[in-house]
């Protein structure tokens, strides 16, 4: 295999991955934060409470 098919390999199990951990945490979900060292990235989502 060319390096061109393995990247390609290797964004479709990331992309995969984050879709599956989506899923099994829908209803859960609302904010997601990751910290490393002096970096921090959060995402929120619009989520309803009730």
């Amino acid at each position: 295999m060319t390096p061109f098919k393995y990247l390609l390999g290797i964004l479709l199990i990331i992309c995969l991955t984050i879709l599956i951990f989506s899923l099994i945490n829908r209803g859960s979900l609302c904010e997601l934060t990751i910290r490393n060292g002096h970096q921090e990235v959060a995402a929120k989502l619009a989520c309803h409470k009730g």
